[in-house]
């Protein structure tokens, strides 16, 4: 798992002395943020948290200042060290150079790793997601996405976390979240104002990560809101023992990571379908052991020239030859026959 951390002021400033090596000048780029940073309470333009701390309080990008650690409307802009970016290989999808004020040029790369809810779907998706999950027609991948359930305004209740799962819709997947907007939140990228409680569906997208010669990495967007820096007004000058620390090495670090959708929403859903009388073998209850053996070897034997049958698993793809294996277990006894067999070209279809 990553070691995530946030900027330092300085780093956004790009100004030494604040003990750690400054990533460079695209640290003054700054973020535009989500649609789920703004339903889940995201306040302003691009104000977001940095680890830096003085006088128990915390210094922000976007603003001059220092503000309570217990706010629940700032930005998250996820960064990693050196360390930390060189164990991956984010799929780079742009290189760009640019000038800053006029004189410095910039020159960075896009890379994308990682997946994170991020754009509020089309009015037409959104109604066919609502409707299936209205009628229960929506199967989960497995997999969720976990955020703070406390209202934005309650500074002294400690997080409490809340999982949205995740669903896959005609091979896009989203998260279905309700609005909790603060003031000022801005448009959402269908140009509408969230709205408190209404129903939101979230794709999910790759997240994509300001790269330079530095090795530092940072978030191009301000990915979430909504979570307290720390549970107190006042939190530790050390940034490890914060809570923003705490999620995003609890929560943040595992949830970005891309899982098998495919296979979760098939095995999800052959959990919920029982086997049919037809899909089991067909077994004498008075044979004895030897009997229902013997049974099975001819089974294998006509399936091996190529009757398909659904007792038989099939493996060892793109081999010449593959496993079949047909168990039984009953009341007295557990049977279980493998052999080596072609595959015919009815089974390879």
């Amino acid at each position: 798992m990553l070691d995530f951390t946030l900027l330092t002021y300085g780093q956004i400033e790009n100004k030494k002395g604040d003990g750690v090596e400054v990533a460079g000048s695209w640290c003054h780029i700054r973020p535009t943020k989500t649609d789920l940073a703004i339903i889940l309470g995201s306040y302003g333009n691009d104000t977001y948290w940095t680890r830096t701390i003085d006088h128990n309080k915390v210094f922000v990008g976007g603003s001059d200042g220092l503000l309570p650690a217990n706010l629940r409307s700032l930005l998250a802009r996820p960064a990693l060290p050196p360390s930390e970016a060189s164990k991956i290989s984010p799929r780079i999808v742009e290189t760009i150079e640019q000038k800053f004020l006029d004189h410095v040029m910039m020159k960075y790369k896009i890379g994308e790793y990682g997946e994170y809810p991020q754009t509020v779907a089309d009015k037409e998706t959104s109604e066919k997601l609502e409707g299936l999950h209205d009628s229960k027609s929506l199967c989960p991948t497995g997999k969720s996405y976990t955020f703070d359930s406390v209202g934005l305004e309650d500074y002294d209740t400690p997080f409490k976390a809340v999982s949205y799962p995740e669903y896959e819709m005609d091979g896009k997947r989203y998260i279905r979240v309700l609005g909790h907007p603060a003031r000022w939140a801005g448009e959402l990228s269908t140009g509408e104002a969230a709205e408190e409680g209404k129903p939101y569906w979230v794709e999910v997208q790759p997240i994509e990560w300001l790269m330079d010669k530095s090795g530092w990495m940072v978030a191009k967007k301000g990915l979430f809101a909504g979570i307290q820096f720390y549970k107190e007004e006042l939190c530790p000058m050390n940034f490890s023992k914060t809570f923003m620390k705490h999620y995003l090495d609890t929560y943040f670090a595992k949830e970005i990571e891309p899982v098998n959708t495919k296979e979760q929403v098939k095995t999800a859903s052959n959990e919920q379908k029982p086997v049919s009388d037809e899909q089991k073998p067909i077994l004498n209850e008075q044979e004895t052991p030897a009997e229902k053996k013997a049974a099975l070897k001819e089974k294998l034997a006509v399936t091996s020239k190529g009757k398909n049958d659904p007792a038989v698993a099939v493996a060892v793809k793109g081999t010449k030859k593959s496993h079949y294996s047909l168990t039984d277990k009953g009341d007295d006894a557990h049977v279980s026959v493998a052999g080596l067999a072609k595959k015919s070209r009815t089974s390879r279809e």
